[in-house]
């Protein structure tokens, strides 16, 4: 690999890192919690004066049904009651409006399973914290006094900046249980990629900043694998193209900045694609090729041990392992024997033995809890089978795998508050046009016209995205459209495959794939405020991007 194309390959990494960092989450929220053992403990807060307090915020950390009771007095005798708080959502900021007059407030424990963090109390008409005269424990367990000590950074609205948002209050919150060793709250996948994500908490804290981290350097390098994996097909210059093309594309950006597993689990699944296909173009079972081959095997493991839609992809591999040594085969009968007694064991050992062991120690956080033993780790896996085949929900943004290709639903994944009047912040999960549609076309392009489905490459991309793509079909559960991100990088390897094929013969096609790429900037960057929840014009919103009825961006009555 020559310089440039690495200079303009870090480039790109670099530009991926650094947006997907701004404004990924703050680090200042509360770091300490009060954990109340019983019903009836009670905390007494001393505003000083009498005070119309028109909202109270409460940082819940932890918890599992908790449930709080305000109530308020005016002189300390005649008490009133006041809102119940329980919280919906976990390590994320709740608030219950007033006005409440009074000068001491009671928060009074009436279920005590969980974490309460900081307590702030607004005035009417402010968005600062009213200043604590003193806070007395009636009868409460230690630690009270930690609702009241980070009152700096109390947050009069809620925001993703700090705190969680849609599946993060399941992924986020058991990766934090994993550190803790307690018993898991999201059980319906494997567990590496909530530990992925303790990773982050470990070295950054549970808050935003910490459990989205990873995912930023994973969708980051996403990039250069990308880039990697087409350049075993085509010129440099191409691969970027398709590095390129796969940097500015939304999916990748919002799922890299969300706190859920998916974009760990297309990394390992397209490292292993990646390996894979070199094995089969170094064509031989000797040191390198077993090499090649059992890194495409582990980064399988890793994958499954994320999330079990990798074993879609390890359909596809299969298939394509099998088609490489069938061909080879009919070449070279003697070839039969060699995969018989050579190839076949250690394929097994890398896709079956290995990965089989990689799943059950990503379980050993489980082991690690009181009370866990082996036998509970297995009966696990037929609850997960059972949640996943069972699966009645409904939703509002749920996609069947026919919309996907043309992002006939985008899901909406935040919603934000407190912004000026016309405009909103909002964050989105869908696809770049330029990217989807075209690589859709390609695909069939590519199936209908048997010179370009014969180049090298071709048919194992295609295999691949299939193998990503058509189990989807046979799911009976309720399906989104970011189950269709695994099937996006193949689609830009292919475009990056297609522009090299078609500028062989037509070197003036080169034109086109700037279009393309450039299409695919500018969208990036008229989407982004949508992807990023950056607040923006409702206006603008509503004339330039919102395309069909289906891509809801914003509700009626903002």
């Amino acid at each position: 690999m020559t310089r440039k194309p690495l200079f303009f390959l870090f480039a790109l990494s670099l530009f991926s890192l650094l947006v997907s960092l701004y404004r990924l989450g703050s680090r200042d929220v509360p770091r300490t919690f009060w954990e109340p053992q019983r019903p009836g403990e009670t905390v007494l807060v001393d505003l000083g004066e009498n005070r119309s307090v028109g909202r109270i915020s409460c940082f819940f950390g932890l918890t599992r049904e908790s449930a709080y009771r305000i109530e308020y007095s005016e002189d300390g005798v005649t008490w009133r009651k006041g809102p119940e708080m329980k919280p919906d959502w976990v390590f994320r900021w709740e608030h219950v409006d007033g006005p409440f007059s009074g000068r001491y407030f009671k928060i009074v424990v009436e279920q005590p399973r969980g974490m309460l963090g900081e307590v702030a109390f607004f005035e009417v008409g402010s968005s600062r914290p009213l200043p604590i005269a003193s806070v007395t424990a009636l009868s409460a367990s230690e630690g009270y006094e930690r609702l009241f000590d980070e009152q700096a950074i109390a947050q009069y609205e809620r925001s993703y900046l700090t705190g969680t948002y849609f599946d993060e209050i399941y992924h986020a919150r058991t990766a934090f249980e994993h550190l803790r060793r307690l018993p898991p709250y999201e059980w319906t996948h494997p567990p590496l990629g909530k530990l992925i994500i303790a990773l982050g908490v470990a070295l950054f804290g549970m808050n935003p900043f910490g459990w989205r981290i990873m995912g930023v350097v994973f969708g980051t390098l996403l990039v250069p694998v990308v880039f990697f994996l087409a350049r075993l097909f085509v010129p440099e210059e191409h691969a970027l193209f398709a590095a390129a093309l796969f940097t500015f594309d939304f999916m990748r950006f919002v799922q890299a900045r969300i706190a859920t597993i998916d974009t760990y689990v297309v990394f390992f699944v397209l490292l292993s694609f990646l390996f894979l296909f070199r094995y089969f173009l170094h064509g031989a079972e000797d040191r390198e090729g077993l090499r090649l081959l059992f890194l495409s095997g582990l980064f399988f493991g890793l994958g499954a041990a994320t999330k079990w839609t990798a074993v879609y992809a390890g359909l596809g591999m299969a298939v394509l392992f099998v088609v490489h040594h069938g061909l080879r085969i009919k070449r070279n009968p003697l070839h039969g024997g060699h995969f018989l007694r050579r190839v076949l064991p250690f394929a097994m050992l890398f896709f079956l033995f290995i990965p089989a062991c990689l799943y059950f120690l990503s379980y050993i956080p489980y082991l690690l809890v009181p009370g866990y033993t082996f036998r509970d780790v297995f009966r696990l896996q037929l609850s997960m089978y059972r949640y996943h085949h069972d699966l009645k929900a409904t939703h509002p943004f749920a996609s069947p795998f026919w919309e996907w290709p043309v992002m006939a639903r985008p899901i909406w994944l935040y919603k934000g508050e407190g912004l000026p009047k016309g405009y909103i912040s909002s964050i989105v999960s869908f696809g770049n046009p330029a990217l989807w549609w075209t690589g859709g076309i390609t695909v069939l392009f590519a199936l209908v016209t048997p010179a370009f489905l014969k180049r090298q490459g071709v048919f194992w991309i295609l295999v691949a995205f299939f193998s990503q793509y058509v189990p989807w079909m046979l799911v009976p559960r309720i399906t989104f459209i970011y189950h269709y991100y695994g099937c996006v990088p193949f689609l830009a390897v292919l475009l990056g495959v297609f522009f090299a094929w078609l500028e062989e013969d037509n070197p003036r096609a080169r034109i086109w794939r700037w279009v393309l790429l450039g299409g695919a900037v500018v969208l990036f960057v008229l989407f982004y405020p949508i992807l990023s929840g950056l607040p923006v014009s409702r206006a603008y919103v509503a004339r330039f991007l919102r395309w069909f009825p289906s891509w809801t961006f914003f509700s009626g009555g903002e």
